[in-house]
């Protein structure tokens, strides 16, 4: 869902732009038949950088300049047919307010609508009464605020839409999905620039006999509180995920080994010793794995799980740095 509505706007907005210089051209071919010089030549240039935007989009999937592009082209050639004909070239000012928020960004959006219609107003005022003059200023205020609900309620779409696609709705930390597409970013960063990152995946011990003896929804709190005390104590840049059940996984771009066992050590000491109301601690035992040349996805992950099974067989609630060392 999260990728059809991201190509939903591509698609709309390369439409826009291929009306907006058929539309355009159009509009300066008629312009240069009437002799008016100056805003033909305006016109073929933003009609111009729409055929542009809509070549890049075809070519390669690419929106130029988020759509900034905008301002300095369309909104420029509006101003100047209301300067020079404003008792038609106002009507255009609707169709630049609504494209503001169809083919840039929100923030960015309001910013220029607001300052085109106070732009568009001043270039009128000597043109029409004061009656008028607040009616089109009043309407062209209308248009810009149902432009922005619109795109503020699709904003806000996306923004619920990429937390249930990226995010575990348990934990609230990033989900398998999220996993996947990270260690291969990674992966890719190393084979390009040598990169190093440190995967550290881990299970909470006996995890089963908890829900079994205190029911699920304690086993859920656990799950819960363990999220937040990892995200607690790792950096910024470090990601957490839940890999599955009582599973998770922890990758450390820009750390070798040797400091994301420091780090792993710390984890696994800081939760034994937490409180989580229960009569008996909890204790995690897991795998790390530094990235190696000729690594994929898989067999990065397998290293992991050879270290969270050594970790295992050795009594558990300990940490593990054997898959690291494996070819």
């Amino acid at each position: 869902m999260l990728d059809e509505i991201i190509e939903y706007k591509l698609k709309l907005r390369l439409y826009i732009h291929i009306l907006g210089a058929l539309a355009v051209l159009l509009f300066a071919t008629l312009q240069f038949s009437r002799g008016d010089f100056g805003t033909a030549f305006m016109s073929t240039l933003g009609g111009g950088y729409c055929l542009l935007v809509v070549l890049i989009m075809l070519r390669r999937k690419h929106y130029l300049w988020k759509g900034r592009g905008f301002v300095f082209f369309i909104p420029a050639v509006i101003l100047n047919v209301i300067n020079f004909h404003p008792e038609f070239g106002i009507y255009w000012a609707y169709v630049v307010v609504l494209g503001f928020f169809l083919v840039m960004e929100l923030k960015e959006a309001c910013i220029g609508s607001v300052l085109f219609i106070l732009l568009a107003s001043y270039i009128i005022s000597p043109h029409y009464p004061y009656p008028i003059l607040l009616r089109i200023t009043g309407t062209l205020i209308i248009v810009g605020l149902s432009a922005f609900s619109f795109s503020f309620l699709i904003n806000q779409l996306h923004s619920k839409l990429n937390e249930i696609a990226t995010h575990d709705p348990l934990t609230k930390v990033l989900n398998r999905y999220t996993f996947i597409s990270s260690i291969t970013k990674s992966l890719n960063e190393f084979n390009r620039y040598q990169t190093p990152a440190t995967l550290f995946i881990f299970d909470l011990d006996y995890f089963k006999s908890v829900n079994d003896q205190y029911g699920h929804q304690i086993g859920d709190n656990v799950l819960i509180d363990v999220a937040q005390m990892v995200t607690s104590r790792i950096r910024v840049g470090d990601q957490l995920f839940r890999y599955g059940g009582e599973e998770f996984a922890v990758l450390l771009p820009y750390t070798s080994v040797e400091n994301a066992a420091k780090l792993a050590e710390d984890l696994r000491y800081f939760i034994e010793k937490q409180n989580f109301n229960l009569d008996r601690s909890i204790t995690i035992s897991g795998g790390l794995s530094e990235i190696k040349a000729g690594d994929r996805a898989n067999t990065w992950i397998e290293r992991c799980d050879k270290g969270l099974y050594q970790a295992k067989s050795e009594g558990r609630n300990r940490i593990s740095t054997k898959g690291s060392s494996d070819n």
